[in-house]
């Protein structure tokens, strides 16, 4: 006979949306960029019971002034290309929040 083991907390990103749930409070609950969550949706927000597939935890950040994407990229040792496929984006801008790499998925 086979035991099911605790998985852990949402191992898998799944986020069931609830009625109210907006993508801008989707995002803010789980510190996420909301290009990332809006990339799936298809021009507009899912309607409550449908899933979302969330991004792996990361380390979040806040573009300042003067910030651009090579400047992020090496100040956090990331590659251009897998900098913008995490974001889903081609650059940055003062206030938008970037998902940064998981320092352990560098090893």
């Amino acid at each position: 006979m086979c035991r099911l083991r605790e998985s852990g907390k949402n191992p898998f990103g799944l986020y069931r949306v609830r009625e109210g749930d907006t993508l801008a409070s989707v995002c803010a609950k789980f510190s996420l960029p909301q290009t990332l969550v809006a990339a799936q949706c298809g021009g507009g927000f899912p309607p409550p019971g449908a899933l979302l597939l969330l991004p792996a935890a990361g380390k979040t950040h806040v573009v300042r002034p003067g910030e651009t994407l090579t400047s992020l990229c090496k100040k956090y040792g990331q590659s251009e290309e897998e900098f913008c496929a995490r974001n889903a984006c081609a650059y940055v801008y003062p206030t938008q929040t970037v998902l940064l790499a998981d320092p352990q998925e560098a090893r």
